[in-house]
């Protein structure tokens, strides 16, 4: 997606708020309330499935997700005393240590065989499925009443095309206040004109626009996206939201989302705002390039420092929160070499979630490699898919599941 058409988005979102007094979607929203059941996703009974991707730009170790495959001869520094046995196979990096007792008996390591030791092959394999994102594929095939089905949290994008998928795009999301006003959580204003009007005069707007949108369907296409999201958002009643609870409970002192734990903040409550995937991705284009990271400590540190307390707040609060069957994974463009910590041709990832069992399918050999029969990018879609029960139809569509030993 271009720049020019990302601030198209953005700039018809702003239309809107000053027609209806809504702000642009750059925020992210508290939802308190009970969602209909309707718009839930395919979960257990009365059970909304969502998916947080998060995503290391750079790499992501597999010293995290396969320690024990380093402890014979201690590369990457991994030793006894940093390893964490969960079980069923699976040890870990101490780091996973402070995660509640449930995160850690629905954690499973992932393997991806993509065999590609470029950034940016790498990152274009891992998001793309067919000529499609699967992170927005995926929002679509869950379904739902949301009127944002994915939501990228924060100025950094993940990786892969951005084209709507089923009518599905990636919305952006960059501040707290903004975004409860966009969904009518705000505190109304006299200056504020009728919601239902002002959706009538976007929707009008959109009709006159139709000629210059069809005759120009990739260079406006967030334009397009834009008027469709901000019309099912004002058509959708209007809920009480509180920003304050998210800060608080994350520890904020601002509605921006700017560093890991305020997007980990803004992913819950658009969860909870009835989205199906959220995506964040974190340390610019290369922040989780560790090379000459021979012991892993820098690696260790960023995580320990950048990821854990974010990553500990949003599952402590969603894990096993009532209605919802919420799944987070965590990966980067590739593992780390060895012996210098450079790129490897497989990633690891992580993956936490109440549908998840215990185990793994990511445990790499002393070399940073995995077997040749390992699945490539699109079984880990297929797994996010099946976890989050979605269609028969929607696991197939990336080749089904190939990680069922760590499917509950």
């Amino acid at each position: 997606m271009s720049h020019k058409n990302d601030l198209s988005r953005r700039d018809l979102l702003k239309i809107a708020a000053a027609t209806s007094g809504v702000a642009s979607l750059g925020g992210l929203v508290t939802v308190p309330g009970i969602f209909n059941p309707q718009a839930f996703a395919q979960a257990g009974a009365g059970e909304k499935s969502a998916v947080l991707i998060v995503y290391l730009q750079g790499g992501y170790n597999a010293l995290f997700g396969s320690a024990d495959s380093f402890s014979g001869a201690g590369s990457f520094g991994v030793t006894a005393a940093n390893q964490l046995n969960l079980g069923n196979g699976l040890i870990v990096d101490s780091s996973f240590s402070t995660l509640s007792a449930f995160a850690k008996t629905h954690m499973a390591s992932v393997g991806i065989r993509h065999g590609i030791a470029a950034h940016g092959a790498a990152k274009t394999a891992q998001f793309t499925s067919g000529n499609q994102n699967p992170a927005i594929a995926l929002a679509a095939g869950l379904g739902g009443d949301g009127s944002i089905k994915a939501a990228n949290i924060g100025s950094e994008l993940v990786p892969g095309p951005k084209t709507a998928v089923g009518g599905v795009s990636l919305q952006p999301i960059a501040d707290m206040q903004s975004t409860i006003d966009a969904l009518g959580g705000g505190t109304p204003s006299a200056t504020m004109p009728k919601r239902d009007l002002a959706a009538k005069g976007i929707a009008a707007s959109n009709q006159m626009s139709l000629t210059a949108l069809s005759g120009n369907p990739d260079s406006l296409v967030t334009v397009k996206d834009g008027y469709k999201s901000a019309i099912e958002t004002l058509t959708k009643p209007a809920e009480v939201f509180s920003a304050q609870e998210l800060m608080t409970g994350y520890k904020l002192t601002s509605t921006a989302i700017a560093d890991f734990n305020s997007k980990m903040a803004g992913a819950e409550l658009m969860i909870r705002a009835g989205a199906n995937v959220v995506t964040v991705s974190d340390g610019g284009a290369l922040g989780w390039d560790t090379h000459g990271d021979t012991t892993g400590a820098r690696a260790r540190q960023k995580f320990l420092t950048t990821i854990v307390p974010g990553l500990k707040t949003f599952t402590d609060r969603m894990l096993e929160k009532t209605g919802f069957n919420v799944t987070v994974v965590i990966f980067g463009d590739f593992a780390r070499s060895l012996p210098g910590s450079d790129h490897a041709s497989v990633s690891v990832a992580t993956v936490i979630g109440k549908s998840v069992k215990l185990g793994t399918t990511g445990k790499v050999d002393t070399a940073v490699g995995l077997p040749a029969g390992a699945p490539p990018s699109d079984g880990l879609w297929g797994y996010l898919a099946a976890l989050s029960k979605a269609s028969p139809a929607t696991v197939q569509a990336f080749g089904g599941n190939p990680h069922t030993i760590i499917t509950a």
